[in-house]
C-alpha cells in the first residue's frame, strides 16, 4: 500500500512537472507568409524518404501551386508530426503506406495524412489532441495539442477518422489564400 502510494505520488509530480513545463514552453507567436503546401509537403517527404518499409504516395490533381497563408515552420511542423505518427503506428515488420493528398474545394484546401496502420481505439479518440496525452512508451504527448494550435493558427480545422486494424487519416482544411492577398 505504501509502494502503490509513492509511486501515485511520483506520477502526480512527474505530471505536475510537465503541466510546468508545457506552460514554461509557449508556442512561439506565428509569422505568416505565402506559403506553398504541395512544396512544403514534398521538402517534408524527403526527410522520412529513407524509412524502413515504408511507401510514401502523394496526391495532388494539381500542377499548379497551392497557396496558403501560415507560418512556414508551424507547416513542418504539422506535416512532420502527422507523417511520424503515421510511421510510428504500423506494426514493425509490416508493409507501410502512408499517404498525403490534397483536394481543393470552394476556397479551401483539405490535406489528409493517411496511414495503413493500427488504427484509434475508440476510447481514445477523445482525447488524442489533449496535452500530456501519448500512447507511446516515449514522449511528452504534445505532438497532436501542438499541430492542433498550429493549424487553428492557419485559420484551419483538424480531424481524424480511424479504424482498429485498418489505419488512420488526419484531414487538414486550410482556406487558399486569394490573388488579390497576394
Amino acid at each position: 500500500e505504501r509502494f502503490t502510494k509513492n509511486q501515485i505520488e511520483y506520477i502526480d509530480n512527474l505530471s505536475s512537472i510537465a503541466s510546468a513545463f508545457s506552460s514554461f514552453a509557449k508556442i512561439p507567436e506565428a509569422n505568416p507568409v505565402e506559403v506553398d503546401l504541395l512544396e512544403q509537403i514534398k521538402t517534408t517527404l524527403e526527410l522520412f524518404k529513407n524509412s524502413d518499409n515504408i511507401t510514401f504516395r502523394v496526391g495532388s490533381p494539381y500542377a499548379e501551386k497551392i497557396m496558403i497563408r501560415a507560418d512556414k515552420e508551424q507547416i513542418n511542423s504539422i506535416l512532420s508530426n502527422l507523417i511520424k505518427n503515421a510511421i510510428q503506428s504500423i506494426a514493425p515488420g509490416m508493409s507501410g503506406i502512408v499517404k498525403v493528398h490534397l483536394e481543393k474545394k470552394d476556397e479551401k484546401v483539405m490535406v489528409s495524412v493517411s496511414d495503413n496502420g493500427s488504427g484509434i481505439p475508440e476510447s481514445l479518440k477523445q482525447k488524442m489532441f489533449t496535452p500530456n496525452f501519448t500512447t507511446k512508451s516515449s514522449g511528452t504527448g504534445l505532438g497532436l495539442s501542438i499541430v492542433k494550435r498550429y493549424v487553428e493558427n492557419a485559420s484551419g480545422k483538424i480531424w481524424f477518422e480511424s479504424e482498429a486494424d485498418k489505419g488512420t487519416i488526419f484531414f487538414i482544411e486550410f482556406p487558399l489564400l486569394k490573388p488579390d492577398e497576394k
